[in-house]
């Protein structure tokens, strides 16, 4: 019998108490958008790209927005720090201010209504008044559950390059596969150490591999013998601006500007032993499939 689990992620959760807090996105562009308007003070806690996204989306509907981060530039992680310092001088352009190298300490309750947040206080004593904190701070996986499968759920679900998932020592189910944010695989486009990739065109990408291969361990047939290598996208749009992203930034020893000025369009090529394995821009779609390109071209023959 075959048996379909869903392991899905689970936003990170601010600890600290005292929280009315807005911790999803849906529920902010849903439930929760009537609540900036003009004037209402928000606090974000977090200045990833939903952070971010958050931040700017408020701001330009004439909210006071502060974000708060521990990291020395937004979206530090995935950008690194020159094209997060670029992507800081556009948020303080446009009025948002950034509390970054710190942490919230405890949130103090309004004094109007003890349900709500009135204030987020600081490590360093800086008190933010607020009307609505947001929490941004990422999510992790969902896999407690699968402990006693013996499959290795230290971080997501380990899977061979057919998305089935394995135990510790890596030898894998051929009835059990892991798609999406949760699987954590080999891309052959760049090495044979398994990563977990959040971005939005993984969910599809690791699902066309999974199925054939979950059908072919239930039936007997053959695997695809083509190495799985695809190319991770993400785009996050912040004051009427997209950046794009190809490719695996996070894996990178290098970072250049390849293409424009950091403060307009550009392109910024993230290298690893010389060799490109991501970019980012703002702008230049063009030079950016160029760069895409040459980054699917480092896929291995069958």
């Amino acid at each position: 019998m075959t048996q379909v689990y869903a392991a899905r992620g689970v936003p990170r959760a601010l600890e600290t108490a005292g929280a009315w807090l807005l911790g999803a996105l849906w529920v902010l562009w849903q439930a929760r958008r009537a609540d900036l308007r003009p004037g209402v003070r928000v606090v974000v806690v977090g200045a990833g790209f939903i952070g971010c996204e958050v931040a700017a989306t408020a701001v330009g509907l004439g909210c006071h927005v502060d974000v708060v981060a521990p990291e020395e530039v937004p979206m530090q992680r995935p950008l690194g720090a020159e094209v997060g310092a670029a992507m800081l001088r556009r948020h303080e352009a446009h009025g948002v201010r950034m509390h970054l190298g710190r942490l919230p300490a405890h949130l103090d309750p309004s004094p109007s209504d003890p349900g709500r947040v009135g204030a987020v206080v600081l490590d360093d004593g800086t008190r933010l008044d607020a009307d609505v904190v947001v929490e941004a701070l990422g999510c992790v996986p969902n896999t407690e559950w699968l402990v006693p499968t013996g499959l290795d759920v230290s971080d997501g679900v380990r899977t061979d390059g057919w998305l089935r998932a394995t135990d510790p020592e890596g030898h894998p189910r051929p009835d059990v596969v892991a798609v999406g944010d949760v699987a954590r695989f080999p891309n052959a486009l760049f090495d044979d150490v398994p990563r977990r990739v959040e971005h939005w065109s993984i969910p599809t990408d690791t699902a066309r591999r999974a199925a054939p291969a979950l059908v072919a361990g239930l039936t007997g047939r053959d695997l695809d013998p083509a190495p799985f290598a695809p190319v991770p996208s993400f785009w996050s749009d912040q004051y009427g601006l997209r950046v794009q992203s190809f490719g695996a930034l996070g894996i990178a020893d290098t970072v250049k500007l390849i293409e424009g000025d950091l403060d307009g369009e550009f392109v910024a090529g993230y290298e690893r032993d010389g060799v490109l394995v991501g970019v980012v821009g703002i702008g230049l779609m063009k030079h950016l499939l160029e760069y895409r390109a040459e980054i699917a071209a480092l896929a291995p023959r069958a």
